[in-house]
């Protein structure tokens, strides 16, 4: 398989370790990983806020050669898949592709600490990796799958509020949203919390830090990366 590594902006800019620890995985299970140095913007936040991009054709460009491309964000995932483009069906993210296309299962069974488990939106209603409430399906979970052990999750399975551009033009609404999702996976008993969106995490840890939690908040691919390599110092 050629695969490619997408690296979605923010990640790029804020915490590119993510970046790094997603290529390692993938390269720990034999696979021949590329990093497209041209990569740009999926074109999410103009998408989401209505606005004319080129950028998804551009993503069609610097990707459409390879046989899947792997995202550490079930949101840029998302955008990809929701236009008509020759990558569409290559997309995958990081757990869902670990899941669906190399059977992986059980592999932060051993996590030393208890893992609260962040449903994105993206993720659950999107790329559908877990059963969202309001379908009233059977209960499934990839995400659960993939890292095996006792997770523990949400009682709902709400957003959490960031919404890209909706936390920058909502606030104070968004702080709520955050505050209570928050509390939720708090008192789930959880030590570590813990999602496939850094971007969602990234807004739960600005509430925690300033409203004095003592939580931990790391990107899913750090636990799988500790699971694999033990933790660095």
């Amino acid at each position: 398989m050629k695969i490619a590594l997408h690296v979605p902006c923010y990640i790029n800019e804020l915490n590119p370790e993510i970046a790094r620890k997603t290529l390692l995985i993938l390269r720990h299970f034999g696979l021949n990983v590329s990093v497209p140095k041209n990569q740009t913007c999926c074109g999410q936040p103009f998408i989401n806020s209505g606005q004319p991009t080129t950028l998804p054709e551009q993503f069609n460009e610097i990707f459409k050669d390879y046989d899947y491309i792997v995202s550490p964000s079930s949101s840029c995932t998302s955008t990809i898949r929701s236009q008509e483009l020759e990558v569409s069906k290559k997309m995958y993210e990081l757990c869902e592709f670990l899941h669906d296309i190399l059977q992986v299962r059980d592999i932060a069974k051993n996590y030393p600490k208890k893992i609260a488990l962040h449903n994105s939106c993206h993720s659950l209603r999107h790329l559908l990796e877990g059963a969202p409430s309001e379908l009233n399906i059977p209960y499934f979970n990839k995400v659960k799958k993939v890292l095996g052990g006792e997770i523990v999750e949400a009682k709902r399975d709400e957003c959490c509020g960031f919404g890209g551009v909706f936390s920058v033009k909502e606030g104070f609404i968004s702080y709520v949203m955050g505050r209570s999702k928050l509390d939720d996976l708090i008192s789930s008993g959880g030590e570590v919390i813990t999602g496939v969106d850094f971007s969602c995490l990234m807004h739960l840890k600005g509430i925690a830090e300033k409203d004095g939690d003592d939580i931990e908040i790391k990107h899913i691919s750090e636990i799988i990366y500790e699971s694999i390599f033990g933790e660095e110092k």
